[in-house]
This record gives structure tokens, sequence and C-alpha cells, in this order.
């Protein structure tokens, strides 16, 4: 074999799993750790929702009319002043990037965020406004869809039983079955049964003379390829993609594979070699019935849980999925940013105090200027020195400080996730699947079926 397809074939097989890992779109359940999101059509009146949240017994509801300056210093000091009178000043930007907080990424919703202790009374909330004809929609709640893995994970196990070679089926396996881990969704589900009942196929003529000629010749391998690539793609674009690349993995590993069975035939004194070609053997092993008994069972119970669990969730296309604010590690621009608070209480605090002289040689990150104190007991005022450096001190400070706001502010959100929060966006809801990924889970479903079907029909054929 090639020297270069030795080297490269596991090293493709680990890149690929782990840009599988890193780039997983895993649904994240509750947006917020300590709070739920409450959305109604933007036009819809404040006061209608205000009144609602009031009359269900809901305190401490974060809402866009109820933020004000998010700093604790007087409203007379000179701080705040020189902030009115420079408040679209660029280096005050934060105050209205921290309303894209309260609207979805496409401006469609309004949010209102109601603390985790309020679930009944956010029922209660729910029903009031829907009784006002006000369309209301709550992020999900649903935890990590567990199900879909481990069901993907016995099917391939039980495969494993009737398998012909083990390891070449265990070694192909393995991305597919960390790529539904790792993009826990219906159509990738499917793609995955499709995926998993090729690999069956292919350990069952592994290494035997005109392999890939009997395999694409027979049972509609590639149109099961192409569906299930088809599958993939319906979820989303990124997930279309690294699907892409688990299969490149895959060809990756089933090539490792059989260089690792190499270096083992080659230590050996008497190797034995196949007399029958692929053709002359059975995909399924001896257990047709049995292999495909399984994996429809499977397709049929994915395509079952797709309307037990996503009934309130489908929608007609991929776009119209609502993306909320929420902790993510890939920031989005439009949305604060922790350290952009900090910046902000630093510009606040320190503009009335830095020099206009372009020649000053202060540092950006240290003012100093004096202060006049006047003595409680005494009644002398005295000068002093004051030196402000924008630290971790000075961040670790400003985090403490937005308990001691003296309303529901938007910062308090922030603060429940992290000191070093970054603000993306997530889907509303964990189990949303498009009109397109139906379709295409039922075409996957129809093509084992059909397998299937012919399999009973065809009963009298060689195995």
């Amino acid at each position: 074999m090639n020297k270069y397809i030795k080297f490269s074939s596991p090293v493709v097989f680990l890149l690929s799993l782990i840009l599988i890992l890193i780039l997983k779109t895993v649904p994240s359940g509750k947006l917020w750790k300590n709070y739920s999101v409450i959305s109604v059509p933007v036009n819809t009146e404040d006061s209608i929702v205000q009144n609602a949240i009031q009359k269900a017994g809901i305190k401490n509801a974060v809402t866009l009319s109820g933020q004000y300056i998010p700093v604790s210093l007087s409203q007379d000091s000179i701080e705040i002043s020189m902030l009115r009178l420079n408040y679209t000043g660029s280096e005050y930007a934060y105050l209205t990037k921290r309303n894209a907080m309260f609207f979805d990424k496409s401006n469609t919703y309004r949010l209102y965020y109601i603390p985790n202790n309020y679930s009944s009374e956010t029922s209660t909330l729910l029903k009031l406004l829907e009784n006002q004809g006000i369309q209301c929609i709550k992020d999900s709640s649903a935890d990590y869809p567990w199900i879909l893995p481990f069901i993907a994970l016995l099917l391939a196990g039980m495969l494993f039983l009737f398998v012909k070679h083990k390891l070449p089926f265990v070694c192909g396996s393995i991305l597919p079955l960390v790529f539904l881990y790792s993009n826990p969704f219906y159509p990738v589900a499917m793609a995955t049964c499709v995926v998993l009942l090729c690999l069956f196929f292919i350990s069952n003529v592994w290494r035997r003379r005109g392999a890939v000629t009997s395999l694409i010749s027979r049972y509609s391998i590639p149109a099961m390829l192409g569906i299930s690539f088809l599958c993939a793609f319906s979820s989303s674009l990124a997930t279309g993609f690294l699907f892409i690349l688990s299969a490149f993995g895959t060809v990756s590993a089933l090539m490792s594979c059989m260089i690792f069975e190499d270096y083992l035939r080659n230590r050996k004194p008497f190797v034995p070699v196949y007399i029958r070609s692929a053709k002359r053997v059975s995909l399924f092993a001896g257990k047709a019935f049995t292999s495909m008994s399984i994996v429809s069972g499977t397709a049929l119970l994915f395509i079952i849980l797709i309307f037990v669990t996503s009934s309130n969730s489908i929608s007609t296309t991929s776009s119209s999925k609502l993306l909320f604010p929420s902790f993510s590690r890939s920031a989005d621009s439009s949305l604060p940013q922790m350290e952009e608070f900090y910046k902000w209480n630093w510009n606040v605090r320190t503009f009335p105090y830095t020099s206009l002289n372009s020649n000053s040689s202060n540092n950006e990150n240290q003012v100093s200027f004096k202060s006049y104190v006047e003595n409680a007991d005494t009644g002398i005022i005295t000068e002093e020195n004051v030196t402000l450096t924008y630290d971790d001190s000075f961040k670790r400070d400003v985090y403490d400080g937005i308990d001691l706001l003296q309303f529901d502010a938007v910062e308090k959100i922030m603060k429940s996730e992290n000191s070093d929060f970054s603000g993306g966006y997530s889907a509303a809801s964990s189990f949303q699947i498009n009109l397109f990924g139906i379709i295409m889970s039922f075409i996957c479903l129809c093509i084992l079926l059909f397998i299937y079907i012919s399999i009973i029909i065809r009963k009298g054929i060689t195995k």
C-alpha cells in the first residue's frame, strides 16, 4: 500500500474526530442558568405584557423598559453629567448595544427574562397573554436528547452481533456515532441508520475480490449514501459539511483498519485467501431478515420520536428558526459582552478626568486626578491624589457592583453565567426540525423499507 496513504489515513481520521467534537452543535436546553425567556411579537404593547407579569405575581423580571444606567453613581455626580452630555459617543456605545438582549436576532420578537423560581407563575403568564390573543414563545427547557445517540449505539451493537468482520465495522462506526453525538438531530439520526447499514454491508464483503463493484451494484447503496448526505444537509448547512468531513474520516478509519490488518498478516507464516468473490457472498451475512428488521425498526422509531418530541417545533424553512441571545463561546458582535461592560464603566468613571491634550503622557489604562474631601467632624477640606487603573482589580469591583444596582439590570443576567460572559445566539427550541428535514427522514425510511420488503418478497433468493 502506498506509504502516503499509510501515513495520511490515521491523521485524517484523528483530525476529523477532533474537528467534529470541536465544531459540534449540541442543543443547549435552557438558554440561561437562572432565567427563562418569554417572547412576544415586537409590535405588542409593552404595557400589556408588564400588566400580565404583575398579575401573574412575577417579580424581578428583566425587561427593556426597566433598564437604566448600569452604574452605582449619584445622579448629580460629574461622571453621570458627562455621560448625559456625551451619550451618543462611541465610548458609550455599550448602552445601545445592551438593548439587543431584548430582541431575537431577526428583531421579530421582544424578550422578557423571568427568574427560574417563578416557573408556575410563568405558565400563568403565558395563559394570560394567550387569552389576549398574543402569540407567546418560551425558550426550550429540554435537556440534551440522549435518546438519539443511545438508540444509534444500540443499533450499532446489534449489527455488530451479526456482522461477518467485526473490526472494520467497529472502526467505521466510530465517526458516524460521534457525529450523531455532536449533532443530535433527527435527520442526522436517520442518516446514521443508513450509514451503519452501509458499513454492515462493507464489513461483510471485507477484503473480497470485487467488493467495490458488488457494493455499487447491489441494494442501491449509492442511492442510500446520497440520501444520507442530503439528510444531513437538511438539518443545516454546517451539519452537512461536517457530515462530509465525517465521511472522509470514516473512509480513513477503514483504510487504517486495513493497514493494521496487513501489519498483522505480514507477521504470520501463513495467510488464508478468500476464494469466493464479493458477488458470491451475502451482504447480510446470512441474516437479511433480522438485520433489516433491526435497522428499519430503528428508523421507524426515529420517525415516531420526531412527531412526539417536535410537534410544536416544526417549521417550514430552516431560516425560520428563532435565535435568542444566550451565553455562547462564539461571541456575536451585535450583543453586549462583559469585557465591553468593564470598558464602558472605565470610560464613565474616567472621562471627566482624562486629559484632552493629545501630547499628554497619561497611560490610557491609568488616570490620576485630585479629589477634595471634607472631614465630617472638623469640616476641613483636604486634597487627595486618586489613581484609577484598568486592571483585574477594577474589573472585579465592577463585577461585584452589579448586585448593587437598584433595578433589574440585564447585567445581572450576564453575571449569572460567569465573569467572562460572551453573548451569542442560540436556537429557541432544541428539537426544532424543518419540513425539508422531515421529508428527507421519510425518504430514508422508505429506502430501508423498500429493501426490507424486497427481502420478504424474494425470500427464496440466495442471501
